[in-house]
């Protein structure tokens, strides 16, 4: 209700005080309309809106003219009379200035920053403009086979000195490709082309004329040709010849490529026609360069590893073989352009390099020269790094006070290993799980205290080598794949009023590309142990709720598992898309292997049929959860993000649960941001009282977040966030937290709400309000934010009369929750 209220006053305003001020012979342009005369073959409007040449005033969500209105708030009438005696002063005090030598200061009359920084000036409508763009759709739509396109353009006048500019189209019937033929003189380009046209077809005959598909044509084709030699080849020497003559809506296409002439020996004043060069690389030369060009070298190696030649400047203090193995074409190889390209991408990727550049020579100006001589040449990063921050935490309301000091050593053993050593710690005021809700209301409770009682602390050490650790030699497969792997150790630990919690973690990782968009990760060995101390009071409640699922999961436990990762980016470096794609997938597997080497040597199980290590229950599970991203590109300032997440954790034998630091959670920061972490759920179910994290085996979520930019530095997003957890298995003492196909669906949460960016690009703080819209935990027909409550209300009523005043429970009221994070939430 407030988002409208907010949402129809901008409207209005907008409305009425974005033309107030201009003069009787102006009109705002409004929108540009783009109608079409006739229905035949569909063609995307969007491109023909970017084509006209006048754009009307931004407007948010497509209504609400904010930037507009904004560009108005300043009233002009009062701004002259401020701007007047801000000018006096400034003049007397630049009299002062000057008598004193220095240089006057500029006037800036009052409201320039806001109408340039936040506001937008009205867009006048253009009759100069609209002819103009007339003419440029004509061009686009002969460009894209409409030869006989028509576009006129009338106005469409509206109150309030406000119109719209409509472009009316009568596209006729297209010309399509009838036949494409090829002029190339050059008989290894002929065969080349051929080639790569029956690899992928981006042209063809039956195909509309497109001339975009002929420009991309020519660069894939360029491409194409220097991937196989053509070192000095560009895409100006092809050209497309197009014929109409034949008056039947189709064209023939000739493909052809301008030869390459030299002058004839023979005769100065004639040109001989003569195949492209196609070059080969003689020698490779890698090179350190200090930061500054003016620095001394004071001492230089030249060291040759393999085919790779390595002039030592003591700059990097790398081994030569660490750089060598990141090069991925060698001498005597015709020149590659991909593989120069990742070549570039994985010596920039190296943590001790700062940037890198690759440059070709000819070995020689001689006309039939068809040799290369590369060089590499890096320049070093910073090889240490101290860094301390700290920030304050806001985890559903509860306030906290949070710090890290890290150190990095980005070449610690003289290959390019990255040391990283992490210590960080936290004080925080959190909710008692011992402490019902109705007491922590009554009393304000940790929400409205400055009280800290939840510390946590963890140092962490991380290793990761440029390369596979492996008990055989991988340098073939590591110059396709950019191979690292990460040892990683941490530890912990976490002091509540309810328990005390000591979690222990090694693994080791290999992490590869597959290609630029392709990226996996195999976790062969994860260890975790966990150890948890709870108070007294603690597991009094907790026998005295009696929920196994509870029970154990505030238990001790052991985890070896293996995980294996996949990551797609559809983001390709350099390139600009309107449509953008991301996925990632795990799958993780614990305690299987355990389990069953504890079978085959015939081990004693407990009473329950579990195995243990050190008098310690193993974890026993498998797990998958998958994470789908659609990212839509508006324009500059504008763009939709879309998420869809799910996962399972199938808990099996031997601990009969997922571990807690397993299961999933809803709620928090980046996840459906109308609730608490950890508060969604499971399901259905309801208990106003009890306030332990609430954790499931299945979790689905779904997120639209609207961004778009206000000023330089802030951004404003709109979003809806939707899902839920639930259990595999269903439990008696805790109705509804089952997953069932026929009720799923009614038990998806729906929160919404408002968030403010700020970006600072190096990092962004996030801001996000948002309103619980549907909680699945209320009566059907009362869930929606819209329904009555009084089944709920009720429900309260009967918990409540055998209360005293201080511990009763409140009625139902707005939910919202304000979340601060770090970054985009998806």
């Amino acid at each position: 209700m407030a988002f409208a209220v907010v949402g129809l006053a901008l409207l209005n305003a907008g409305g009425c005080n974005s033309t107030k001020r201009l003069e009787a012979d102006e009109y705002l342009l409004r929108r540009n309309k783009i109608e079409f005369e006739n229905s035949q073959k569909k063609i995307s409007k969007d491109p023909l809106y970017q084509t006209i040449r006048q754009q009307p005033n931004r407007r948010l969500l497509g209504v609400f003219p904010i930037y507009l209105w904004a560009y108005y708030v300043p009233n002009p009438d009062r701004a002259e009379k401020v701007n007047l005696r801000r000018l006096a002063k400034l003049e007397k005090k630049n009299e002062k200035r000057l008598a004193r030598g220095k240089e006057p200061k500029v006037f800036k009359p009052h409201g320039t920053w806001w109408r340039e920084t936040v506001g937008e000036a009205p867009v006048i409508y253009d009759s100069a403009a609209t002819s103009r763009s007339v003419d440029q759709l004509e061009i686009y739509l002969i460009k894209h086979g409409w030869f006989n396109a028509e576009v006129t353009a009338y106005t469409d006048t509206l109150p309030n000195q406000r119109i719209n500019a409509v472009y009316s189209i009568r596209k006729r019937t297209p010309y399509y490709i009838d036949s494409i033929y090829l002029a190339i003189p050059d008989v290894r380009l002929t065969s080349l082309v051929m080639e790569s046209r029956e690899i992928r077809t981006n042209v063809k005959a039956g195909d509309q004329f497109n001339i975009d598909k002929l420009n991309e044509e020519r660069t894939l084709l360029t491409n194409f040709f220097r991937n196989r030699g053509y070192y000095d080849f560009n895409k100006e020497l092809i050209y497309f010849d197009v014929d109409s003559a034949h008056n039947n809506h189709t064209v023939n296409v000739t493909l052809g490529i301008i030869p390459r002439r030299i002058p004839y020996s023979g005769d100065p004043d004639s040109l001989l026609l003569v195949p492209y060069k196609r070059y080969q690389i003689r020698s490779i030369t890698i090179i350190d360069q200090p930061v500054a060009r003016l620095t001394p070298i004071a001492s230089s190696d030249t060291i040759r590893i393999g085919e790779y030649i390595v002039i030592d400047q003591n700059q990097l203090h790398v081994k030569p073989r660490a750089l060598s193995q990141n090069v991925l074409f060698k001498p005597q190889d015709y020149y590659f352009l991909d593989r120069v390209t990742r070549t570039y991408q994985r010596m920039s990727a190296l943590p001790i390099v700062r940037s890198t550049a690759i440059q070709f020579e000819p070995v020689s100006d001689d006309i039939d020269n068809t040799l290369l001589d590369c060089t590499i040449s890096l320049t070093p990063a910073p090889k240490q790094n101290v860094a301390l921050e700290w920030r304050g935490t806001n985890r559903g309301g509860f306030l906290g006070v949070s710090g890290a000091l890290s150190y990095k050593n980005r070449n610690i053993f003289g290959g390019a290993e990255l040391f990283e050593i992490n210590i960080s710690g936290g004080l925080e005021a959190q909710r008692l799980l011992t402490q019902s809700v109705a007491v922590e209301e009554s009393t304000g409770g940790v929400r409205n205290s400055l009280t800290f009682n939840t510390l946590e602390f963890g140092p962490e050490v991380a290793l990761t080598f440029p390369k596979f650790l492996l008990p055989i030699r991988s340098e073939r497969f590591s110059k396709r794949t950019d191979p690292r792997t990460t040892l990683r150790a941490n530890l912990s630990y976490q002091l509540r009023p309810d328990y005390e919690r000591t979690r222990s973690f090694a693994s080791i990782t290999y992490k590869w590309s597959e290609s630029d968009q392709k990226q996996w990760a195999i976790s062969p060995l994860e260890l975790s142990l966990i150890k948890i101390f709870k108070s007294e009071l603690f597991q009094n409640q907790l026998e005295s709720i009696g929920d196994p699922f509870l029970l154990n999961s505030f238990q001790d436990h052991f985890i070896q598992g293996t995980r294996i990762a996949y990551t797609f980016n559809s983001r390709r470096p350099g390139t600009a898309s309107k449509n953008l794609y991301f996925y990632h997938g795990e799958l993780e597997s614990a305690g299987s292997t355990l389990r069953a080497l504890y079978q085959l040597a015939n081990a004693p199980a407990d009473e329950n049929g579990n195995y243990k290590i050190l008098d310690i229950n193993f974890a026993h599970y498998l797990k998958t959860i998958h994470d789908f991203r659609y990212y839509r590109i508006h324009n500059e300032k504008m763009n939709t993000a879309y998420r869809l997440a799910g996962g399972v954790g199938v808990p099996l034998t031997n601990l009969n649960v997922l571990p807690f630091e397993k299961s999933f959670f809803g709620g928090g920061a980046n996840n459906i941001r109308a609730w608490q972490a950890r508060t969604l759920g499971p399901g259905s179910f309801r208990d106003p009282e009890r306030n332990f994290d609430k954790i499931g085996d299945i979790l689905i979520e779904g997120n639209i977040e609207y961004r778009f930019d206000l000023i330089k530095v802030l951004e404003g997003a709109l979003f809806v966030d939707a899902g839920n957890i639930w259990n595999i298995r269903a439990d008696q003492a805790r109705p509804g937290i089952d997953f069932q196909v026929d009720r799923f669906l009614s038990e998806i949460a729906v929160g919404g709400g408002i968030g403010f960016r700020f970006n600072f690009d190096f990092f962004l703080i996030r801001i996000d309000a948002a309103v619980q819209m549907k909680d699945p935990s209320l009566d059907p027909g009362e869930r929606w934010l819209f329904q009555g409550k009084d089944r709920y209300n009720e429900y309260i009523r009967q918990i409540n009369e055998d209360r005293p005043p201080q511990s009763q429970l409140s009625p139902y009221e707005w939910r919202w929750n304000l979340n601060l994070g770090i970054g985009y939430p998806f």
